[in-house]
């Protein structure tokens, strides 16, 4: 009998083409469905993850689920497939969940951090982004607050996305600082494709001098300019959690993406 199985799933994107199948090179879906049929090579297997990240992201809580036919127990079909994989990704855990459980439709929300270093570390230099230029503090806080509520992103996502719609609410957007990190938490209902990357490195062109406030803010509200906005490196970026309804699954739902993590409704 074929249960619904959900899969909490860490990896390092440094060498990977993303998470979703292409048709040339390794993506995490592909090293997850190929473990998976070797354990269960007579089962049609179909990874439905929570969202898409881009070539070289990571992450730390990813999601997705499977209908599978097995008499492994969870800890043993985690530890099977584990088994199977590279030492780049593993799956955290698994569970059976009700059929009404979908992986990309049913969070609640989704977190996303991204990373930068004031000055260069080489054990760094796959998980954070090196900022070389001197950044004025106060203004990526101004910037990250402008985030928060709902918006239409359409300047912040990738030109041909295809998605119903551009808005998102954004209830959480905000900068860590130490002496030498800084790190952008950001919590929203969905994201689009490219936006975390758009926002941190355009946020950055306003703190090292080349965009203004007013820019950034006229950006977000979609008003006509001159300016594009600038992606920042893929390295930087984690998908940390994604918050499930807590009826009507087996689990502890505080697991955890845009399209980069992103999930399109």
């Amino acid at each position: 009998m074929r249960h619904n199985y959900k899969l909490t799933i860490e990896y390092d994107g440094t060498h990977f083409l993303g998470w979703q199948i292409q048709p040339v090179g390794r993506t995490v879906q592909g090293d997850l469905e190929n473990a998976l049929k070797q354990l269960h090579p007579d089962q049609k297997i179909t990874l439905i993850g929570s969202g898409r990240t881009d070539s070289g992201v990571h992450a730390r809580n990813q999601v997705a689920h499977i209908k599978l036919d097995t008499r492994l127990s969870d800890n043993d079909l985690k530890n099977a497939v584990n088994a199977r994989l590279d030492k780049d990704v593993r799956i955290k855990a698994a569970s059976k969940v009700s059929d009404s459980f979908h992986a990309r439709y049913n969070p609640l929300w989704r977190q996303y951090s991204y990373f930068i270093r004031k000055s260069y570390s080489p054990l760094a230099r796959f998980t954070t982004w090196w900022v070389r230029y001197p950044l004025i503090q106060e203004q990526l806080h101004v910037c990250a607050n402008q985030v928060l509520g709902e918006h239409d992103f359409t300047s912040f996502c990738k030109a041909d996305a295809e998605v119903e719609h551009k808005r998102c609410f954004v209830e959480e957007s905000h900068w860590s600082i130490s002496a030498d990190n800084l790190t952008y938490s950001i919590r929203a209902n969905r994201f689009l494709q490219h936006m975390v990357r758009y926002l941190v490195g355009t946020m950055v062109e306003v703190a090292r001098g080349r965009y203004s406030e007013q820019d950034f803010s006229d950006l977000i509200h979609n008003r006509e300019n001159n300016l594009s906005v600038v992606r920042a490196p893929a390295q930087g970026l984690i998908l940390e959690e994604i918050k499930y309804p807590e009826s009507g699954f087996s689990v502890q739902d505080t697991t955890t993406d845009s399209y980069e993590a992103a999930a399109d409704k």
